[in-house]
Order: C-alpha cells, then structure tokens, then sequence
C-alpha cells in the first residue's frame, strides 16, 4: 500500500485544512496509507477517518529561528521513518519551504501547494526568493488559479499544476421560500478578509434597511480588533460576532446572502460553499483570481472591486431589491457543486501521485 503523507501548520478552522482533510478521506478509499503531520495542536482539528494517523510535531524551543529548525529535523525524522519511498504533500508556502528542506536529498516524491496569492504572502523580499529557489526542488508545485502560476519564475511554471478546490461533499440542498433578513459571511477573522469595509459596507445598507442584520463566523488574530471597530461606530445591534462553528452551512442556509471582502485569496472555499448551498453572493474580484474562476458576473453571483465599500454597499442592496435576480443567481451558483465534485478533483490529485 502505498503511502501519502500530508503536512500542514495546523488541521483545524482554515480553507487549506479543509481541502487537506478531503483529499485525506479520499485517499483512504482509493487503498493510500495516509499520514498527516501537523506543526500545530489545536482543539478544532477537523475530524479525519478512523484509518488516518496524525502527528503533531511539538517543538520545545520558544526562539522563532531555533523553533523552525527543530520542526525541520522532527519532520526529517518522520519522514524517515517510512522505509520505502513515499509521496510527500505540503500546503502553504512557510510549511512547503520546510518541509522541502526536510526532504532534502531523499527519494521521496515532493507535492507543494500554494494556498493563497503568493505575491501577498511570504513576508519580504528575501522570503519570496528562498521560496523560489527551495520550490525548484520540488516535484510539482499546485497553484488553485492560473493567476497563481504566473507569479512564478518559468522553471518553477514548468512543473506547476493548477488545480482548484473542491467543494465540501453533502452540503445542505438549496433553500426555498421566505430567506431571513441576514447577511452572511464566514471565514477566518485577518487583515486579508478586510472585514472593516463589510461592517463599513453594511452600515451604507442599514440606513435604507434596518430590518437587515450582518452575522459575521469566524476566529483569527483580528477578531478584537474587529470587534472593537463595530462598537467604536454604534453597530453592536446590528452586526453579530459569533465563533466558527462545524455545522455552518445548515445554519446559514436560509440567509439572504454571503459576502466575501477579501483583499486577496487563493480560491475562497467559504464562497464555494455559499455558491453550493444556494446563497446568493457577492464576492470581491480580488486576486490571485478566484473569486473571477468560479463567478460569471450577474449570472451566479455578483463581483465587485477590492476595497470598494460603495460597490459592495450597491451589490448587497440590488439582492435585496431584486427578488428576482436574486433567485436567479442562486439556482445558477449550485451547479458550482457538479464542476468542483469531490471525486473530479481528487482524480487530478492522484495523477500527480501517480506520475
């Protein structure tokens, strides 16, 4: 049986840990021994098949620096565990460049992916270089959009894949009938989500709409400081700030939209999600050009410019004011569900493994 193993920051509340976990769970099913090595131990670990190991590589020193070449070491000792040669695949460009170097003159097919914009992530300058001097030993590099690809240099190009997420198997079916006034969003609370300009964008709706309520899902390192904005401009009523939950999807099934603001992305899985389920979605024509893949404007869901709260103040109010279209846009964004199917993008996948 041949072996796979996957390696990640952490497997808990977050696009790349989700992906992960789905095509761990399939890969059990195609016969594969499946590993997951994760840097980080969190209690929101997503639940994986009773067949599939994880291992949590805790570091004993508190130094950044010495931290990182502790986990490099730790992760070249598990990988040397396995006697035979193995199929290795890292998510996130901090994890790849690690896990790169812990494999580093060893026989062991090497799968790094890009899970965001690289041309936003990598802290300076320097960083984006050893990224791109570390990728040329990889095997194959998996961007999520081809916008994604041609940030890198040619050579790195050449062995670049470009394969999108997929979407999460048993979603809710599309609701029909009376949606509650609520707008919705879920996703992990940073910088790069700029949710400010939806709670700034939802203030210009409330003014015409009171009856509407923004209910924000997530957790993340901006959390208190959102939070904290809401308050300083007198919409604690208004706008709820709830913690991530499992069940998302049939809790917000019957809302009257998503929004995404994001500055940036590599594909949103949050709206993939919403476009499955049938909520109508709004969803900033952001790079590295996701969002642009999966959304034909006004025809499953509407795009607006980066950090336009105007844009998304219109877009937001056309839904409300357009029964019509509105539904319109919702029956056409499900058929996301049949392009993105589980098994259509796991295949894609296994032929890097197998090749």
């Amino acid at each position: 049986m041949e072996k796979v193993i996957f390696v990640t920051n952490f497997l808990g509340n977050g696009g790349a840990a989700r992906v992960m976990s789905i095509l761990a769970d399939n890969l059990i099913y195609k016969n594969k021994n499946i590993e997951i090595i994760s840097f980080l131990d969190r209690n929101d670990t997503y639940e994986l098949k009773n067949d599939i190991k994880l291992t949590v590589l805790k570091c004993k020193s508190k130094n950044k620096v010495f931290q990182k070449l502790e986990r490099i070491l730790k992760l070249r000792k598990e990988i040397n565990k396995n006697k035979e040669e193995i199929t290795i695949i890292s998510f996130e460009y901090f994890v790849n460049m690690q896990t790169i170097l812990a494999n580093m003159f060893l026989k062991n097919k090497l799968i790094v992916s890009e899970r965001n914009d690289p041309a936003r992530t990598g802290n300076g300058k320097i960083t984006r270089k050893l990224r791109n001097l570390l990728y040329r030993f990889a095997d194959y590099l998996v961007c999520q959009t081809p916008g994604a690809k041609d940030y890198f240099p040619k050579k790195i190009q050449n062995k670049t894949v470009v394969i999108p997420n997929p979407i999460m198997p048993d979603l809710p079916n599309r609701f029909e009938g009376t949606r509650k006034k609520e707008i919705v969003t879920f996703c992990r609370i940073e910088k790069q989500k700029n949710l400010t300009m939806l709670v700034d964008a939802f203030k210009l709706l409330n003014e015409k709409y009171p009856e509407y309520k923004l209910v924000i899902y997530g957790d993340g390192s901006e959390r208190e400081s959102l939070k904290k904005y809401i308050k300083e401009i007198g919409m604690e009523q208004q706008i709820e700030l709830n913690d991530f939950i499992q069940n998302i999807h049939s809790k917000i099934t019957d809302s009257a939209m998503f929004v995404s603001s994001s500055d940036y992305e590599g594909i949103s899985n949050s709206m993939l999600e919403a476009m499955g389920i049938g909520l109508p979605t709004v969803c900033t024509d952001c790079p590295c050009g996701g969002a642009k893949m999966m959304i034909e404007n006004d025809e499953n869901g509407i795009l607006v410019p980066v950090r336009d709260k105007v844009a998304l103040y219109k877009a937001m109010k056309k839904i409300i004011e357009n029964p019509g279209f509105a539904e319109m846009i919702s029956n056409n964004a499900t058929k996301i569900k049949y392009k993105l199917e589980q098994n259509k993008i796991c295949e894609l996948w296994m032929n890097l493994i197998k090749n």
